[in-house]
């Protein structure tokens, strides 16, 4: 390819969102995983753990006997943790205003991270990345 090619290809790609949206999309997946299957913050600890009493409820009301948190009593959160299109980026988020609110109560709760990256989404970011252009350079 050359140098006049790369640079048209590289315009093309500045110009359209598929990039965000491949990585957004990838994303999505693998932090829908981490925050709402397995339960783990940022930090790759547990986000928490249930009290007794509210582990009580969530039994009679036929959820696992977990302590682990894992955010999806009602599955509002699971169900609105999407892509997100601003306008002027895509990343993930809530479309909903009351789970936006609900994600930043619950990370003030547990004092931590909860839908940042961890350092290996970052590297499956950047792999996702890296992926995408390479497809794009190669035609």
């Amino acid at each position: 390819m050359s140098l006049k090619q790369l640079v048209k290809t590289m315009n093309v790609l500045a110009k359209t969102n598929k990039l965000e949206l491949v990585v957004a999309s990838t994303m999505l997946a693998v932090t829908a995983d981490r925050i709402f299957a397995q339960g783990r913050a940022a930090d790759g600890n547990e986000i928490g753990t249930y009290s007794k009493g509210y582990l009580k409820t969530r039994v009679k009301d036929n959820y696992p006997n977990s302590s682990k948190v894992i955010l999806q009593a009602t599955r509002q959160m699971v169900n609105d943790w999407s892509v997100v299109n601003t306008g002027d980026a895509i990343g993930l988020g809530f479309k909903n205003q009351a789970n936006a609110d609900k994600s930043g109560w619950v990370e003030e709760t547990y004092d931590k991270p909860i839908f940042d990256h961890t350092k290996d989404e970052l590297g499956v970011l950047q792999k996702v990345i890296d992926k995408t252009i390479k497809e794009v350079l190669n035609g």
